[in-house]
């Protein structure tokens, strides 16, 4: 015994009986099963629990928890969700494991996957499975779901996950819409081939010459093999109707291919007996119209054979042409992409639909004309952002204060392009960057063994117009070939290295290899123009001149620089991607996110990547910041996340998918003619320990504002202290004039105060007022940070006798209305330690008697926008803690139809407005934070 608990804990990390027990280890952390007692996944109590069922010592506890620990950071998804009959249990899950086992293994021995990884696959796809209809029961339910991800952020592994589970489960057609693009759909089939269909079943047919699809693939070698067909394995077959060249086509004669064969005519097809054995169909098909009309017709010719069949349909990039898309004010009626899918939804009565999506503003929550047909009724998940990832975060400074130098990441990874690409700073130093940090990512390659970079891209997007892709990648080559890398060139380069690459480094990924000098590097820069090339630029374009330009990153190596659009913006993989040169003018923020190619990846060259992004594009008569348009949508995202979150965690009563659109801010919604709007409509909010902070502000400081800040103080007296807490390791101090305020005379400056528009605050007010029940306020600390600095020094805003330091704040968006941020990380953990809501201690006799946890407060800030020199242009900026209460509720909903409450979407009795719709990328929200 002794001897086999030792190859357990073997101190080899490689020891397979340690690998194999750390991974049963880790799914029993996570399992909600019978036997784990109610402990909470991924918990030391749960990992406790099951020492106790496998009856180990203290000693191996110990070891066990010093080598294979509990993974307690890991963020389960976020799931909202209708109440469902459970059904995938882990007995019911480990009936049938085949092509789920199969992937599992070549995403960790091929693709190199870390075990926590494909645990976290694991356990985020069975949240969307156990929420599909049981293909197995008689009644005939389907079932309409979203999964939110981040933009390319492995979206396709996940729903290759669910397609290998819920087939193994009993799923036996499975229908993959894949974007809009041959390429897109080229590319998601290869990737299901390689990775799940296998060798055995793709040379199953050959043609007449014995060839298939892949037969000059030189990644061959890398599908995945079963080692003889499934069905010889106790397992089922798959039948390809879609190939790698071949988008979906009418069968005619050989409709026989979508005949569903029983094993016991006496049951029906979805019956065990029948369905295990029976092969599963695969359809990716191209998000076209004609394609899709083709294959709802077929189906619908076998309308009654296909009752019974289990069926999914994963809807990649859902909120792209799965919706409607018909110019808004005109008639609008359904595109004919989304009329196909609601009639392939028709033909397949147990069919179950999961939009994937970049974006959690998608269209069905944002327009109820497209909610009424594939609304996620049933079920939402949010995927966490996973390690690794390199996303908005990244590229923006959103906490309100901006790091000094480098260790801003606006600073470290984004660079300004303004005037003419031809002007230096502009496309030569991106091309400069490119050629460095290819030079740099092959220096990592010779002093790390674990890192290889098959692939170096650059990005040129500046228009969607196909005539103006030849025209940049002619500038692109011009530039490329005048840049002497063989002579003049490599003084750009070295100063390049020095000023920019290398502090970055330091700042950002000290740990990777890095040159010490330029001179060490210089070998390395000859390699990198050697693996680009004599032909450094290639076209990916809808243009069918150009394409064989477009590059096949599963077949070579690409090393080069893309120019494109619309092909280059959405859902195709740039691989490698390291330099993104972009300044296509978009304005509206869905479309601008998904332009984000940058997003993504980047083990190993994380701090080599840079963006180049138009500050100041022509747009009419004004001027358009791209990089402060995408901060506007991305701070929205980022927050609304955070939401979905904080109520998914509400377990009475539960949010429901059908109450997300009035979360979502109204500026986003999109005006409808059909007179349409959603049911759900959110009354109150408990925001107990947490801030609130609206940043909506009148572009002209309002006076009537600072008439109310002044009659809020009124005569108390103010007192300036000293505050302070330890937070995140630190110690906070700061001074500070604070004053107690009585409770209905802050609701008053509150309801009182003037923003831009409205802010759709009613929820807060209802809160504070009581409308819950009792918020737990019994007075507010006014507290104004006194809190100079060298940009701000000697400017003031006064109120009587008392006079606060004016901050300077950048506001978001071109042309915004609202600033990032009023308030720092620092003055929220101080506020956080005075209203008791977490666990930060008060430092100083001053905070400590201020200290109350019945005590709301308003962080107090006269304001100044960083672009504005008129130093009497103050608006006056604030934020709010509530303190935590014992409601009960996190949320009161009511309906507009209290005579249909399920209902999504219900007829609007009142006038269409008369508005046109906003820009989304230049409105605003409030803040939402949870207190720490």
């Amino acid at each position: 015994m002794r001897r086999f608990t030792g190859e357990l804990l073997s101190e080899d990390a490689n020891s397979p009986a340690r690998n194999l027990f750390a991974r049963h280890l880790h799914r029993w952390d996570y399992l909600n099963a019978g036997w784990s007692a109610g402990t909470s996944p991924n918990t030391h109590e749960r990992r406790q629990h099951i020492y106790r069922l496998l009856s180990v010592d203290e000693k191996f506890r110990k070891q066990c928890d010093l080598l294979i620990p509990a993974r307690t950071d890991v963020e389960e998804p976020t799931v909202i969700a209708e109440n469902h009959e459970p059904w995938y249990t882990p007995e019911r899950k480990a009936r049938h494991t085949f092509y789920w086992d199969a992937y599992k293994q070549y995403l960790r021995e091929l693709n190199g996957w870390p075990e926590a990884s494909v645990i976290d696959l694991d356990q985020t796809t069975d949240q969307v499975v156990e929420r599909l209809s049981d293909p197995e029961q008689r009644q005939v339910y389907q079932t309409k779901g979203l999964v939110i991800g981040y933009v390319q952020s492995g979206k396709t592994a996940n729903f290759t996950a669910v397609v290998a589970k819920a087939v193994d489960a009993g799923y036996r057609l499975v229908i993959v819409l894949a974007g809009t693009l041959n390429v897109l759909r080229e590319q998601t089939q290869r990737r299901i081939d390689k990775e799940l269909i296998g060798k055995e079943l793709i040379t199953l047919h050959p043609d007449e010459f014995g060839r298939h699809d892949y037969s000059d693939d030189t990644e061959w070698k890398n599908f995945i093999s079963h080692g003889e067909l499934p069905s010889k394995l106790d397992a089922f077959d798959w039948q390809r109707l879609t190939g790698s060249k071949e988008d979906y086509r009418s069968l005619h004669r050989g409709i026989d291919a979508l005949e569903f064969h029983k094993v016991m005519n006496g049951r029906r097809y979805n019956d065990p007996v029948n369905l295990h054995p029976s092969r599963a169909r695969l359809m990716v098909v191209k998000k076209n119209p004609a394609v899709l009309k083709r294959l709802a017709r077929d189906l619908a010719a076998l309308r009654g054979r296909l009752d019974e069949v289990p069926a999914l349909i994963i809807d990649d990039e859902s909120d792209q042409a799965s919706v409607n898309t018909v110019k808004p004010g005109s008639a609008r009626d359904r595109t004919g992409t989304n009329k196909a899918i609601v009639g392939l939804l028709k033909a397949l009565p147990r069919a179950q639909y999961i939009g994937y999506t970049a974006t959690p503003f998608a269209n069905v929550f944002i327009n109820p004309d497209d909610a009424e047909d594939i609304f996620p009724k049933d079920y939402i998940v949010s995927l966490d952002r996973p390690a690794g990832y390199m996303g908005v975060a990244d590229f923006h400074d959103l906490n309100g204060t901006t790091p000094e130098g480098f260790a801003s990441k606006e600073r470290a990874f984004v660079r300004g392009v303004e005037g003419d690409d031809d002007e230096a700073q502009n496309l030569l130093r991106a091309i400069d960057s490119f050629v460095l940090s290819g030079a740099i990512k092959l220096f990592r390659t010779e002093t790390r063994s674990d890192l290889r970079f098959k692939h170096h891209t650059m990005l040129v997007h500046r228009s969607h117009q196909m005539k103006d892709h030849e025209d940049d990648a002619e500038l692109v080559r011009k530039t490329y070939d005048g840049a002497a890398y063989h002579g003049a060139g490599l003084l750009r380069l070295s100063r390049l290295f020095e000023e920019d690459f290398l502090p970055v480094h330091k700042k950002q990924e000290p740990g990777l290899p890095m040159p010490d000098s330029f001179k060490q590097l210089k070998p390395f820069v000859a390699r990198c123009l050697k693996a680009i090339g004599a032909n450094p630029v290639g076209i990916v374009n809808g243009d069918l001149a150009n394409k064989d330009q477009t590059p096949n990153f599963d077949r070579e190596s690409v090393w080069r620089i893309l120019v494109g659009g619309t092909k280059l913006s959405r859902g195709y993989t740039v691989e490698g991607l390291t330099i993104s040169y972009y300044r296509r003018r978009v304005k509206n923020a869905d479309t601008l996110m998904q332009m984000g190619r940058w997003f993504g990846f980047r083990r190993g060259y994380r701090d080599l990547v840079r963006l180049f992004i138009g500050r100041s594009e022509p747009d009419g008569k004004t001027t358009l910041d791209l990089y402060e348009a995408f901060e506007s949508i991305c701070l929205d995202e980022e927050l609304f996340r955070k939401k979905l979150q904080l109520y998914s965690r509400e377990r009475n009563p539960p949010l429901t998918p059908k109450q997300i659109p009035p979360l979502v801010p109204s500026y986003l919604l999109l005006p409808t003619s059909r007179n349409k709007m959603y049911n759900a409509k959110l009354l109150s909010e408990n925001l107990g320990g947490q801030f609130v902070e609206s940043t909506l502000a009148p572009k002209v400081p309002c006076a009537t504002n600072e008439k109310l800040v002044r009659q809020l103080l009124g005569e108390r007296p103010l007192e300036k202290v000293d505050l302070g807490t330890v937070s995140d390791g630190k110690t906070v101090k700061f001074p500070a004039w604070v004053a107690l305020l009585d409770k209905s005379s802050m609701l008053r400056f509150l309801k009182s105060y003037k923003w831009s528009r409205d802010p759709k605050l009613d929820p807060v007010w209802e809160f504070i007022g009581g409308g819950m029940g009792d918020p737990n306020i019994n007075d507010w600390l006014f507290l104004a940070p006194i809190a100079e600095s060298k940009k701000t020094e000697g400017e003031t805003w006064t109120s009587g006798e008392y006079k606060f330091p004016v901050v300077h704040r950048g506001r978001i968006g071109d042309g915004s209305e609202r600033f990032k941020a009023y308030s720092t990380p620092d003055h929220r953990a101080v506020a956080t330690a005075l209203s008791g809501v977490g666990n930060l201690p008060c430092i100083g006799p001053a905070a400590e008697r201020y200290q109350n946890s019945s005590r709301a407060i308003i962080l107090f800030y006269p304001c100044r926008d960083t672009k504005k020199e008129d130093k009497n242009e103050v608006t006056m900026g604030f934020s709010l803690l509530f303190p935590k209460n014992k409601l009960i509720h996190r949320f009161f909903f009511t309906v507009r139809d209290k005579h249909n409450p399920d209902a999504v979407v219900v007829d609007d009795d009142s006038p269409p407005p008369q508005s046109q719709r906003r820009s989304r990328g230049d409105a605003a929200t409030r803040t939402r934070r949870t207190a720490r």
